[in-house]
């Protein structure tokens, strides 16, 4: 299992390096996506995730794609799975031979409201033990790659299940086993769900110029 790991520093003003800035790499769909948003960092994690997508699997066309009944995106032979999450400063693409979900969070003041309406008694027991900030981010990665990697989304709420946060755990959830890991990350929380059995995680991190080589 890999993760591939690119910050967003370089395209804040889609200015990118020697001239380029990468939008000429991407779908069509990704180059209407990016320019629809108004943010300077929306449109960086837009980009950098279709140049992480066409770095991995050399994904320039929408055909390339397929996407499951919730949205999520599949490559169209199949031949391995991906997921991807943009938070803050990064962007990551998770990448495994079975259904694989990823989420990263950056870590700041969490919202009580959101744990109280999402996690279980027993997370936030767990979490009111643990008596870090960082605790939230644990749990709530760990909830949002289990949705992703099951690819029903928030048809599966977060408060229907319970995951406790232990390295490489595995939790039997929507029907399946799903085995979790935690990396973090430059002040960023990040959590992989992985279906089947536990793989170790390999963590590559990817340069701008790398997303932009032609």
């Amino acid at each position: 299992m890999h993760l591939y790991i690119s910050s967003i520093h370089e395209f804040m003003c889609l200015n990118g390096l020697n001239g380029l800035n990468g939008l000429n790499f991407v779908t069509d769909s990704r180059k209407e996506r990016i320019h629809a948003y108004i943010q300077a960092k929306d449109k960086a994690r837009c980009l950098v995730s279709g140049l992480l997508l066409r770095l991995v699997y050399g994904v320039t066309n929408d055909r390339q794609l397929i996407y499951g009944e919730n949205g999520k995106p599949y490559l169209k032979d199949q031949s391995t799975h991906f997921n991807i999450s943009h938070s803050g400063d990064y962007v990551v693409l998770g990448a495994a031979k079975r259904d694989i979900g990823v989420d990263i969070e950056k870590i700041a003041s969490y919202p009580d409201r959101v744990a109280i309406r999402c996690f279980t008694p027993l997370e936030r027991e767990w979490m009111k033990q643990e008596g870090e900030n960082e605790a939230f981010y644990r749990l709530w990665t760990a909830k949002e790659s289990v949705m992703k990697a099951s690819g029903l989304g928030f048809s599966l709420p977060p408060e229907a299940f319970t995951v406790l946060p232990m390295n490489r755990s595995a939790h039997y959830i929507a029907g399946k086993t799903w085995f979790l890991d935690w990396i973090s990350y430059n002040n960023h929380m990040i959590c992989v769900a992985i279906e089947g059995e536990a793989e170790k995680t390999e963590v590559i991190t990817i340069a701008s110029s790398d997303l932009l080589r032609a």
